[in-house]
Formats: C-alpha cells, sequence, structure tokens
C-alpha cells in the first residue's frame, strides 16, 4: 500500500533530518577541542555523533568519546558511547551493531541503569524492525517499556509506544497498535512544553491504522490533526500529512468509494483538491534538498495518473524518479550507499518494463474496443479476443511475480558481494600496509643492535623484537581469518582444513575435519559462502558451547554436497533462544539460503549441537 510506504519513508526522513541542527554542529565542533578532558567533552563527542547520525565522521566521533569514557572509568559513558556506535553503521553491518549493543548492554546492567538499557532495547527493536524481524522486535521494545517504566519516565514510554505501534501495525496487529498509539498521544498532550512533531508523529500511525481497516474517514480526520500540528511549528513533515490525504483519496476512488466525506474535510483545511494537497507539497519550505521526500511526491502523482488512465504520463515520472536516483547515486561514496541504489536502480528498471507493459496493454486493450464496436456482429471473434486479453493479464501477473523475485535476489546478492569486498579490502590493508610497516620497524630496529653492548641494551632489543614479531603474526592472523588466501589459492577443502586446524590450535576443544568423496570445484561466491558458515559456526562454538571435541565434515554425493559441523558442549534449546545470541545462526540461515541449500539445527542442553547444510550439486555453478 503507498501510504504505507510513505508512512516508513517518512520515519526515516524525519529522524535523521529532524537532527541536523547546522549551527549547532558547527559550533560543538569547534568549542569541544578547546575543552578539558572531562565527562563534559565526552558528552559534547557523543552529541556530535548524534547529530551527525550515521556514517564516518559520526563513528569517528563516538570512538573519541569511546576513548575518553574509558579513559575516565565512567561506565555510564562507556554505555551510551557503544549504543550510539551502534547508530553510526549501516543495516550491512549488522554484526557489529550488535557487538556494540551487547558491549552497551553489559555496561548498563553492570551499574544497574534502567534508562540506559532502555535505550539499548529501543534501539534494538528499530534495528530489527529495518531488518524484517517484527516478532523479535515487538519483545525488543516490551523489554525497553518495562526497563522504563521501573524509573518513571513517562516521556521515554510514550517515545517507544509510538514504536512498538508501529512494529504492531507492521505484523498485521492493528487493535494493539491503535491502543499503543492512543496511550502515547494522552501522554504527549499534557506535556509542558507541549511536543507538536511527536504528537504529529502519533497521529500519523493511528492514521495508518485506520487506513489499513479500511475506515478512510478516520484515517483522513487523523492525517489532518498530524497536518495542523506540523504546520503549527512549520516542520517539514507537513509534507508526509498531505500525501496521505491525497494518496488516500485516490485510494478510496481505486476501491470505488465515495470520496465526498474525504474531500469535505481536506476542504476545511484549505485545500480544494487532492491536487492541490500534492502541488502544496511540492512548494513546502526545504523540499529541494530532500531526495527521499521528492521521490514520494512522485510516487503519489504516479498513482493519479493510473487513476485517470494517463499511463503514458505515469510512464514519463517512473523515468524522471530513475534520473532522480541515478544522479543521487553518483553523489554517494560509501559502499553502502552504492549497493543501495544499485538495488533501487534494477528495481525501478523492473518497474519501468513493468509499465510499458501496462502501457501496450493498454493500447491492445483500446484497438479490442474498436474491433468489437465495429465487428459487433462476429460474436465469436470477441470472445476470442476476451480470451486472448484474459490470458495477457494472467501472464503479466506472472512475469510480475518474477519480477519481485528477481528483486529480492539482486538485493541479497549486493549487500553480500559488498560484505566480501569490504572484507577483502581491510585484509589486504592490514597485510599489505600494517605488516610491511611492522617489518621495516624490525629491520631498523635490527639495524641499531650493533651500537649496543650492554646485556640491558640487549636484553631491550629482544623483547622489541619478540613483540613485533606477535604483531606480525596477530596481523596475518587476522587478515587470514578475514580473506584466507587458501581459499582462492587450494580451494574450499584446503581453507576449511586450514580453519579447523588453526581452531584446534589455539582453543581448548579438540577439532576433526574430515572429507568424503570426491571433491568436486565450485565457483568463488559459494566457496566464500560456505567459508563464511563454518567460520561462524565455530565462533559460535568458542563463544558459547564450552565444547570439548569439534567435528567439521564435508561430503560428495552424486546429487549433493552435505557439510556437518558438530560439537558435543552444552547445546541450547532453539526454540527459546535469546533474540541478543541469535544473529550467528541468522547469518548462517540467510548465506545458506543465498546458495539454494537447506539448513537444519539440532540441539538440546546437555548434547550439544549440530549444523547441516545440504546443497543439490545442480544448484552450485562449478569453477
Amino acid at each position: 500500500m503507498l501510504g504505507k510506504k510513505l508512512f516508513f519513508l517518512f520515519i526515516i526522513i524525519g529522524f535523521k533530518f529532524a537532527t541536523g541542527q547546522p549551527n549547532e554542529l558547527d559550533s560543538l565542533k569547534t568549542v569541544v577541542n578547546l575543552m578539558s578532558e572531562d565527562s563534559l567533552k565526552c558528552e559534547t563527542y557523543l552529541r556530535i555523533a548524534y547529530l551527525l547520525y550515521s556514517g564516518e565522521e559520526s563513528e569517528w566521533y563516538g570512538n573519541k568519546a569511546l576513548r575518553l569514557s574509558k579513559n575516565l572509568n565512567s561506565p555510564k559513558l562507556i554505555g551510551r558511547s557503544y549504543h550510539r556506535l551502534a547508530w553510526c553503521h549501516g543495516l550491512d553491518e549488522m554484526d557489529k551493531k550488535t557487538a556494540y549493543l551487547d558491549s552497551a548492554t553489559i555496561r548498563f546492567t553492570s551499574i544497574a541503569d534502567n534508562y540506559g538499557l532502555g535505550s539499548v532495547y529501543d534501539t534494538k527493536g528499530t534495528i530489527l524492525m529495518a531488518y524484517g524481524s517484527i516478532s523479535e522486535a515487538l519483545k525488543a521494545y516490551q523489554q525497553a517499556y518495562d526497563f522504563y517504566s521501573k524509573i518513571t519516565d513517562s516521556e521515554r514510554q510514550a517515545g517507544v509506544l509510538n514504536n512498538w505501534a508501529i512494529a504492531e501495525y507492521t505484523g498485521g496487529n492493528t487493535k494493539e497498535a491503535l491502543y499503543k498509539f492512543q496511550k502515547a498521544l494522552d501522554y504527549r498532550i499534557t506535556e509542558k512544553p507541549i511536543s507538536h512533531i511527536d504528537i504529529a508523529r502519533l497521529y500519523q500511525g493511528l492514521g495508518e491504522c485506520h487506513r489499513i481497516n479500511g475506515d478512510l474517514e478516520m484515517a483522513a480526520t487523523n492525517y489532518l490533526k498530524g497536518y495542523e500540528h506540523r504546520n503549527a511549528v512549520e516542520n517539514i513533515g507537513v509534507v508526509e500529512s498531505m500525501l496521505s490525504l491525497a494518496s488516500l483519496i485516490y485510494e478510496a476512488a481505486e476501491k470505488k468509494m465515495d470520496t465526498l466525506a474525504i474531500v469535505g474535510l481536506v476542504n476545511d483545511y484549505g485545500f480544494v483538491s487532492s491536487l492541490h494537497l500534492i502541488e502544496s507539497a511540492e512548494k513546502t519550505r526545504g523540499i529541494a534538498d530532500r531526495i527521499g521526500m521528492k521521490n514520494a511526491i512522485m510516487d503519489v502523482r504516479r498513482q493519479r495518473n493510473i487513476l485517470n488512465k494517463d499511463f503514458k504520463a505515469a510512464y514519463e515520472i517512473l523515468l524522471k524518479q530513475k534520473q532522480l536516483q541515478e544522479e543521487y547515486k553518483l553523489s554517494e561514496s560509501s559502499l553502502e550507499a552504492m549497493a543501495d541504489m544499485k538495488v533501487k536502480f534494477e528495481k525501478d528498471q523492473l518497474k519501468i518494463k513493468l509499465l510499458e507493459e501496462e502501457v501496450v496493454n493498454q493500447k491492445s486493450q483500446d484497438r479490442m474496443t474498436m474491433l468489437l464496436f465495429s465487428l459487433g456482429a462476429l460474436l465469436l471473434i470477441a470472445i476470442i479476443g476476451l480470451l486472448y486479453y484474459q490470458n495477457r493479464v494472467k501472464t503479466g501477473q506472472l512475469k510480475l511475480n518474477e519480477a519481485h523475485r528477481e528483486q529480492q535476489i539482486v538485493s541479497m546478492r549486493s549487500m553480500l558481494e559488498g560484505q566480501e569486498k569490504e572484507r577483502s579490502r581491510i585484509a589486504r590493508d592490514l597485510h599489505d600496509g600494517l605488516g610491511n610497516l611492522l617489518s621495516t620497524l624490525k629491520v631498523n630496529i635490527g639495524s641499531l643492535q650493533i651500537n649496543f653492548d650492554d646485556k640491558n641494551s640487549k636484553k631491550i632489543y629482544g623483547s622489541a623484537s619478540q613483540m613485533i614479531d606477535e604483531a606480525c603474526i596477530e596481523v596475518r592472523k587476522i587478515a587470514h581469518e578475514m580473506m584466507p588466501q587458501a581459499l582462492k589459492k587450494l580451494g574450499l577443502r584446503k581453507a576449511l582444513e586450514d580453519l579447523v586446524l588453526k581452531m584446534d590450535a589455539i582453543h581448548e576443544f579438540d577439532a576433526e575435519f574430515h572429507v568424503h568423496g570426491k571433491e568436486r570445484i565450485f565457483d568463488d561466491s559459494t566457496n566464500v559462502m560456505l567459508f563464511r558458515i563454518v567460520q561462524e559456526a565455530l565462533n559460535n562454538i568458542v563463544r558459547y558451547a564450552k565444547a570439548k571435541e569439534v567435528s567439521v565434515q564435508i561430503t560428495y554425493s552424486e546429487d549433493w554436497f552435505d557439510l556437518t559441523i558438530e560439537d558435543d558442549g552444552i547445546g541450547f534449546d532453539p526454540n527459546a533462544l535469546d533474540t541478543d545470541k541469535g544473529m550467528g545462526l541468522k547469518s548462517i540461515a540467510f548465506r545458506t539460503e543465498f546458495i539454494k541449500g537447506t539448513y537444519d539445527l539440532t540441539s538440546r542442553p546437555g548434547v550439544g549441537t549440530l549444523v547441516t547444510i545440504n546443497i543439490p550439486l545442480n544448484n552450485i555453478p562449478e569453477a
């Protein structure tokens, strides 16, 4: 539904740009360098990172805050720094986001900081929502609400209720969502001073719920209340309110519903038509630099053209959207942004193809209508033409479903390729940059040995040389774990064997690796996915299993490739798995699906864990 998409778009844009206060940001950047190394300076670093929201610069200030908080030995500031760093990374870096939130949880728990814990779980809920894990997001919001309840922080409870309600109706539970939105609204309207923007967002959420329930008149009433509060403080969110109302009118018309009541409500606020709403949104101050808002306006205009059967105009708008996205793509430099824009571009390409087919179908229908009027007596030909048209519609639906599937595959491939390229780049930089630098340092220190004759000098030289050797080993180890050379040079089997042998050497458990059947050579993408699956499983064993024996086994048969990772550790109940410890298993399942395999997890407390991956060989490209 277009209205639902608009709501999510403006939640993200509204949150991100509401914090964009350039005057405050510039002032803080200037004054922070003049401040003493105390808690106030740490708070200032965190504020700057908050205003920057995300990206490399925000991460830089977050790390500055973390280092200073550790020097100050303040668990509360350390926890807040970890929490802020979780926001600095994109959704393709879920492992980093989760690690930072886990670290923040540990710090806040150590000092029983319920406010900090509430913030962490509220953030977890938002991240899980964006990741598509609605049920887990609901649990996170419940925990956040409970922590804030312990300190009776009504303002933060209202904030959680707003996010919680969005998760509820996204999961289809509009009744619970309406209750939570209203509960938050009951508090917000009593605040002093009143928060118009927060109230407007709650009215927007109520409108979305009523819209999903089919009560479009009630939805319009709430959209207009949200517009009234946003307009009172000249907030750019009025664009969302106006577009939601215009889209609502078009939705009612598409469903053949009476729009007079909705149009009457809109007229009371000075808007003469749905087109007037769109034009007013386009004239809103500050819209010029907001790519997302401009794209949303085009979406609603396209909806209007399709309703009026002006497919040519709708097609032209879609072309403009593609051009807008392409220009935005060229202005981005990060890997994440480029990957996202690639997905959006390919998605729009698919939309263009579908719309072209719709235009062709419309022309075909027009010709059919003329033929039926001209040859009304030829009933048999009319029936054949009707059947032909129905067949085209069914074919178009099949193509649409296939396009949606291709879109999901493209999105998955872009994210995984981006992760592996970044791992490879970091591994190469570690090995070629830091590794060579350490080696050069050792040579330079060695050249100084001839100047030392006493025992203490030799002792210092020997200690420094040993530490440099250990640093070189550690750098090579990290680089190898991020992108093992054996994987490309010697293939999957040798890389897995090396990985298991190293695990056996550096950990307390005994690790074994077995291969059965005649080895098959797979393409690089499949090899990387399988290696990451084993690496993630072994890391889980190290962190949680307390195992004494570990076995990794691969089997090549005529039709299947089978991979098993088994341990005799403490095991666990998969159905009662803590959401905070499930990201590793989600990564394994996600990568297995990517290579078209099946994933099975068997475990129970006290008997260890077995992970099984089965892939049909006809699904694996050979090198």
